[in-house]
């Protein structure tokens, strides 16, 4: 029988007809919610088509709909994330736990900006997905930027891709141990941006750090202060596991600092402070040891600031975004902010 007008107008749109783009870039790709609409009905209604969407636009924004709490984004997003929620281990990052799968998005100071990066891309198997929401809407600055990595790789030079891609990025990470001398403590209040192997690893032994570097073909170092220099050598390069395009993945623009990203004299600062990069809380270099210079690395900056776009945060948005395909920040800002992170 032939669909009716009426039954044509109450029939629920498709959810590619919902879709909505705050910028050209379009992305994220943003769904507002109907009137009493649940969130949970949606993503389990519309799994694959919400799949789809995901892997073609790299995120999308969930507006509106009925999350008021850290419970609510933890339900939403388990219905999201197939294989459930993944603890935050091996993290750099100093972030606090929430709940059981739910941490505080990175607690940096709230002045400076945190330059983009695919989360965790200096482990070899970094999360697929990641979930944001916002608890606290921030009202002056405190945007979540964000850029697609296709394009990145696109847009850096050519030689400088060539030299990346023949050597790989060595990574260096700092993690403090139980006893920090007086003049370590003074140069991470300078750096502000540090965390302890026990937080990092959720343990007290070291053996339990030693075997999951070991695992990741990460090597360790401890030195007097207990502290742990873990290296590893990983592509700058990756292709995505579903649709084998070639992305940026890499976090050089966080492991390195320049004027570009904190200021010269912070810069300054954090060079004085850490004369020795090993001791940095971060660093990389090239694979074979070679070092990244400032203009290689304001070629990356000018590649990722032109792809990237930002869009405000309210108050119960949920962002669901593809890890590979996306790349995420923080922008600086004033008053409250308080979004959460889940990862899978």
């Amino acid at each position: 029988m032939p669909e009716t007008q009426m039954e044509a107008h109450i029939r629920a749109p498709r959810i590619e007809d919902r879709l909505e783009f705050l910028n050209e870039r379009k992305l994220p790709a943003m769904i507002t919610a109907f009137a009493g609409e649940s969130l949970q009905s949606l993503l389990k209604e519309e799994k694959d088509s919400l799949a789809a969407i995901r892997q073609k636009y790299g995120a999308i924004l969930f507006r509106g709909f009925d999350l008021t709490t850290a419970e609510d984004f933890r339900a939403a997003v388990a219905l999201s994330f197939e294989h459930g929620l993944k603890k935050y281990i091996g993290g750099v990052s100093p972030r606090g736990q929430v709940m059981s799968g739910v941490y505080e998005s990175t607690r940096f100071p709230s002045h400076i900006r945190i330059p983009q990066h695919s989360e965790m891309a200096y482990l070899p198997e970094p999360p697929r997905e990641l979930a944001f929401f916002c608890e606290i809407e921030p009202q002056h600055g405190g945007e979540t930027p964000l850029a697609d990595s296709r394009i990145i790789y696109d847009l850096v030079p050519e030689h400088t891709r060539d030299l990346l891609e023949s050597a790989g990025i060595s990574y260096h990470r700092y993690l403090n141990g139980r006893r920090m001398s007086l003049n370590h403590r003074n140069r991470h209040r300078i750096a502000k941006l540090n965390t302890s192997w026990m937080a990092a690893f959720s343990t007290e032994d070291p053996g339990v750090v030693d075997k999951a570097c070991a695992e990741t073909g990460s090597s360790v170092k401890w030195d007097r202060e207990e502290g742990a220099k873990i290296s590893n050598v990983l592509p700058a390069f990756r292709r995505h596991p579903d649709t084998d395009e070639m992305l940026w993945f890499n976090q050089i623009a966080t492991f390195l600092s320049s004027p570009r990203s904190t200021g010269l004299i912070r810069w300054l600062l954090y060079q004085a402070g850490f004369p020795d990069p090993s001791l940095r809380p971060f660093h990389a270099t090239f694979g074979d040891g070679r070092r990244i210079t400032l203009r290689q690395l304001n070629e990356i900056h000018d590649a990722i600031e032109s792809a990237t776009v930002r869009f405000r945060w309210k108050r119960g948005d949920l962002l669901l975004v593809d890890n590979f395909l996306v790349t995420h920040g923080r922008m600086p800002y004033r008053g409250d902010r308080r979004i959460l992170v889940a990862i899978h």
